[in-house]
């Protein structure tokens, strides 16, 4: 083979790979990003799913509160006005406080754990490019549910 025979051969190799690598970019959502999707929004779900379980625990172990009262003082949305119509006593809403603290803080940590994970695995623009895609894109979002009930069972 003379050297232009193989100066094109090797330039038609290298175009025909550019190529595909162009081709493979804009294929959209790859199962291996969905499943780290999944493994991230799994991390999320684990945080925020305990919430209410421990704000269950906290309002068993205060004297004098049940559930329907705390969530009469929920409903108050912290307004002194509305509290003080509710007949809340101090105590109650020190504890309402204690316990929006703790759910504030749960919310934050999974908010912290979808950055660190995102970051380091998709980075952030392909996490929000896959959770805006599960919300548009009917076949993207099929694959998704096939992957995440493979990877809950």
């Amino acid at each position: 083979m003379n050297d232009k025979l193989k100066v094109l051969w090797v330039s038609t190799l290298m175009l025909v790979g550019a190529t595909g690598m162009l081709l493979a970019q804009d294929e959209g959502i790859s199962d291996v990003e969905l499943k780290d999707y999944a493994i991230i929004e799994m991390a999320k779900n684990s945080i925020v799913n305990s919430i209410s379980p421990m704000v269950n625990e906290l309002i068993e172990k205060q004297e004098g509160m049940t559930g329907s009262r705390f969530q009469e003082l929920m409903n108050c949305k912290g307004d002194a006005t509305k509290l003080t119509a509710a007949n809340a006593q101090e105590w109650e809403i020190k504890f309402l406080n204690l316990v929006n603290g703790q759910i504030d803080k749960r919310r934050s940590a999974a908010g912290e754990v979808v950055k660190l994970l995102a970051g380091n695995t998709l980075g952030a623009a392909k996490y929000n490019s896959v959770k805006q895609e599960l919300g548009s894109d009917p076949e993207i979002k099929a694959r998704f549910d096939a992957i995440w009930e493979r990877m809950n069972n």
